[in-house]
């Protein structure tokens, strides 16, 4: 079993009793994200912005989140300040909410969106490489503390959808905002991050990882499933109202994508044992295709809101799986920077090609023809996986 998931610290042991912290940070997290992702391209929509412009808005931050990651990953394990970066990221990202609500013009909003991911990008891989040390020493699982920031999403994303209007959707930013700002700015400083003794080697540990059996086929997946879900992501609450749906069918979309992931990850560790990684991401990657393409079918919203919350239970099995990987795999001090580059490859590279193609399908072609192509993309990086199957040669957790 590797460093980050097994050793033991010398004088050290963080108590059960503050998981709390971790589980409220992913409630408040993902709630913040519940209150704004859903809703912002039906908001650009509102404001005007064609197709192609709500693609390349989608396309440009995550090339930044490209550079970010591993930006601020590599800061927080050079000098061991994990929770200091964590809280600056929150809440320089909280903070550059707000002015979302008197913008209104394409390009003051790019560079709004892009200085505000440049923040926010990190704060997952962050906290999930504090998390999955803090599990090593508890023995508790990382299912279950994920899976808050399931529940917290649903919460926020469903009540929204009940609540909100076309013509007026400021409160996503300001819920945004103010839960990045404050209330996950706070807990970051709460966080019981373990300082080593060492300083990490970055040059080193790098070439480590890329030359493990695998990785770099590894990162190739997770470009794809970015570039994927961000398609689906991006443009099935427009999709939705395309048909002919409602704000509230938007928001019950992603509450119902989201809920199902709460059982799986309850049960993470028990799935872990049973099934092997390797398996759980092909799972997920092949299922997505599947669900995808029924709902490229559909013709009423009703058929995507039936086979939707098959999604939240693939992803709970790959989520935990590509987050082990990116934990077992990282060397010894270079914890955030592991999970920052699978983050950077999946909600970096990948989600901005998916951005680009997606809004450029959009406005030629429709809803279908992005799902569509957001299937083909899962299948690819099924077969990429396929080809190399990293997941197989590591100690499973």
């Amino acid at each position: 079993m590797s460093w980050t998931l097994g050793r033991a610290i010398a004088g050290q042991r963080a108590p059960s009793s503050r998981l709390w912290v971790a589980k409220l940070y992913y409630f408040i997290f993902f709630a913040a994200l519940g209150s704004l992702a859903p809703y912002f391209n039906v908001y650009l929509s509102a404001q005007g912005l064609s197709g192609a412009q709500i693609g390349l808005l989608g396309s440009i931050p995550p090339i930044v989140a490209l550079l970010a990651n591993p930006f601020w990953g590599a800061i927080a394990d050079r000098w061991q300040i994990h929770q200091q970066v964590l809280a600056l990221c929150t809440l320089g990202a909280g903070l550059l909410t707000i002015p979302f609500l008197w913008m209104t013009e394409f390009w003051p909003l790019l560079l709004l969106v892009v200085a505000m991911i440049f923040f926010r990008s990190p704060a997952p891989a962050l906290v999930d490489s504090a998390v999955m040390d803090m599990i090593g020493r508890t023995g508790a699982s990382y299912g279950r503390q994920r899976l808050f920031g399931s529940i917290g999403f649903v919460v926020f994303s469903f009540g929204l959808g009940q609540l909100l209007t076309t013509r007026q959707l400021d409160p996503i930013f300001w819920l945004h905002g103010l839960l990045l700002a404050v209330g996950c700015t706070m807990l970051a400083l709460m966080l019981p991050i373990e300082r080593l003794r060492e300083r990490a080697d970055l040059l080193t540990g790098l070439q480590h990882l890329w030359r493990q059996p695998g990785y770099p086929s590894f990162l190739t997946m997770n470009v794809l499933m970015g570039a994927g879900a961000a398609m689906f992501l991006g443009f099935i609450g427009l999709h939705v109202l395309a048909l002919g749906g409602t704000e509230a069918q938007v928001g019950m979309v992603y509450a119902l994508n989201a809920v199902t992931e709460i059982p799986v990850m309850f049960a993470g560790a028990a799935i872990l044992a049973r099934f092997r990684s390797s398996h759980l991401i092909l799972a997920g990657l092949i299922g997505f295709a599947g669900v995808y393409s029924v709902m490229a079918l559909a013709t009423t919203p009703t058929l995507i809101l039936l086979v939707v919350p098959l999604l939240g239970v693939l992803y709970g099995g790959f989520w935990m799986a590509v987050v082990t990987y990116a934990a077992q795999a990282a060397p010894s001090g270079m914890r955030a920077t592991g999970q920052a580059l699978m983050g950077a490859a999946q909600a970096g590279l990948g989600w901005a090609l998916g951005s680009v193609i997606g809004g450029v399908l959009w406005q030629g072609f429709g809803g279908a023809a992005v799902l569509w192509a957001a299937a083909a993309l899962m299948l690819s990086a099924a077969l990429v996986y396929s080809q190399a199957n990293p997941l197989s040669r590591i100690t499973r957790a």
